[in-house]
């Protein structure tokens, strides 16, 4: 790739500026536009609860346990910065944060696209991230995704720059960046790699690599420390370890992994399993990344790349980008041969789609480039913009689901299964009893194989299912024990019927309080809530 030829522009240093600054503008608007008004759940929740006591006690947290503890850290950083006495203000300001991280990643994303394209294929490189509809979506949910890809991406720039004092801070970055995911112990084995083979014929190079090994070293000891002293776990090796051992076990040797759905049959040969699944699901998610801004550019781009191979100048920084792209792939696949179904996990693929995209447009002969140039962000933006409004969840919805289990979980601790909507049971726990925060954690070993936010059990609304019962009376009557008090019905056709018949015709159980009735309140699900009254049914 001759880069002289490629690196030439007619944009001003102030130009570039404002035109970056506009696309960063935009891009956080479009965020917030999308950003739910919900409170968090699943993962997020988990890095919640860590960031908080971190911040209430004044010390990393000695009652959770989380492999990824570098998002949650900062968080609490933040948390301590401001009044911690409203929980779902917290919550925002998480998930604020990580909008804000995942904007302003383009600037190290242009640096990257400048390294091999001029300032205007660069400004589209910064765009098509910003822009990315699945970058936007993941940058509201106030997980690790956007801190991850700031640092991994900004170590990247930093490293394939000749100035060797940047290289020394590529190093501290890529330490932050294992912090908030122990995956980046990859990406540091690779760049010492490629750090040693380049630079194998300095005879400086006994001296440097050990202190680069230092500094990065330096950045995990304190957490290490602190998490051996505290969990008798380091957070890095003994996770990586605890995955290979449970990869030798269960996809090498064979053997089953009791109650789970896909590894405890003993009919088919795990590993046959584990390479399929892994393989199905990363060319479907690799294939869902690219939908639907990013599948034109790219394949664009592959096609002028292989047309024109013998042409292209495969140096240092090319061979860097696609073997850290390609090797930092390798998490995913474990994870999607786990059976997770995320796009998330292969978005360290997305600065390689970002710059084969971009080869394939600076090949376009346009004379006026700047106005190509205008016109391409704001098609992007469109796509985007529709693709998102396309997908947009009803989170009017979300909110009386949310509004509803926060009355529950404030009036009980179990409910009937087949119930209404309480799928934010974990987020009302939260803040209903804060500023006490969950006191069950896993062990260790369980840890080990969570090797997760996931690690964090949050108390929640336990639910008693049902089964064989064949009336309201005979439910009720063997869930007491488990701690049923109240019922929630919102009369679908999923509920048993004699818990349909409660909804409907409430007046033939007197013995049922109604204590909550959703449309009383304006809301469009209609959810009614009923405290029973014992004494009532035992006097019948």
């Amino acid at each position: 790739m001759d880069y002289d030829t490629i690196k030439q522009s007619s944009f001003s240093r102030k130009t570039i500026f404002l035109c970056l600054l506009s696309i960063g503008i935009i891009g956080l608007l479009v965020r917030l536009y999308f950003e739910p008004q919900i409170p968090l759940t699943g993962d997020s929740s988990y890095y919640f609860v860590y960031a908080a006591d971190t911040s209430l006690t004044g010390k990393l947290s000695e009652s959770y346990y989380l492999t990824n503890s570098g998002w949650p850290m900062f968080l609490s950083i933040l948390f301590s910065s401001t009044k911690l006495d409203d929980p779902f203000f917290l919550m925002e300001l998480q998930r604020f944060s990580s909008i804000i991280i995942s904007t302003v990643t383009i600037v190290p994303v242009y640096f990257l696209c400048r390294r091999f394209f001029n300032p205007e294929c660069s400004l589209i490189g910064s765009s098509l991230f910003a822009f990315e509809p699945y970058i936007i979506i993941n940058s509201s949910l106030g997980i690790t995704e956007p801190l991850f890809l700031f640092l991994g991406i900004s170590s990247l720039v930093l490293f394939l720059n000749n100035n060797h004092k940047l290289i020394y801070s590529s190093f501290a970055i890529a330490g932050l960046f294992t912090l908030v995911r122990f995956e980046g112990m990859i990406f540091f084995v690779i760049i010492s790699v490629l750090f040693l083979v380049k630079y194998r014929h300095k005879k400086r190079i006994f001296f440097q690599y050990p202190l680069l090994f230092a500094i990065y070293a330096l950045v995990l000891l304190p957490v290490a420390y602190s998490n051996l002293e505290t969990h008798d776990r380091d957070g890095f090796f003994d996770e990586l370890f605890a995955v290979s051992g449970y990869s030798y076990t269960h996809f090498v040797q064979g053997t089953p992994e009791i109650g789970d759905p896909i590894y405890g049959d003993t009919k088919e040969p795990n590993m046959q399993k584990f390479l399929v699944i892994g393989t199905t699901s990363m060319l479907k998610f690799l294939g869902l990344l690219l939908v639907p801004i990013s599948v034109f550019f790219a394949a664009v781009g592959l096609v002028l790349i292989i047309k024109n191979k013998k042409n292209i100048k495969i140096d240092y920084a090319i061979i860097t980008i696609i073997l850290t792209s390609i090797i930092m792939l390798l998490p995913a696949y474990y994870a999607y041969g786990r059976g997770a179904e995320d796009v998330r996990f292969v978005f360290m693929i997305l600065p390689l789609i970002i710059l084969i995209s971009l080869y394939g447009i600076n090949k376009w002969k346009i004379k006026r480039k700047k106005l190509m140039t205008v016109f391409m962000i704001i098609a992007i933006i469109l796509v985007s913009f529709v693709f998102l409004d396309f997908k947009k969840i009803d989170y009017d919805y979300d909110k009386e689901v949310f509004s509803i289990t926060k009355f529950l979980v404030s009036k009980t601790n179990a409910i009937n299964g087949d119930s209404a909507d309480i799928k934010y049971r974990s987020a009302a726990a939260l803040i209903v009893n804060w500023p006490n925060l969950p006191l069950i954690t896993c062990g260790p070993n369980v840890c080990a194989e969570e090797a997760g936010a996931g690690a964090i059990k949050i108390e929640r609304l336990a639910i008693i299912p049902t089964s064989n019962e064949k009336s309201l009376i005979e439910f009720i009557d063997s869930a007491k024990d488990n701690g049923l008090t109240h019922l929630a019905v919102d009369g679908r056709e999923h509920q048993p019927e004699f818990l349909r018949d409660v909804f409907y015709h409430d007046e033939k159980h007197p013995y049922l309080e109604k204590i909550y009735d959703s449309s009383e309140l304006g809301m469009k699900y209609h959810v009614k809530i009923y405290e029973i009254d014992f004494v009532r049914i035992y006097e019948n």
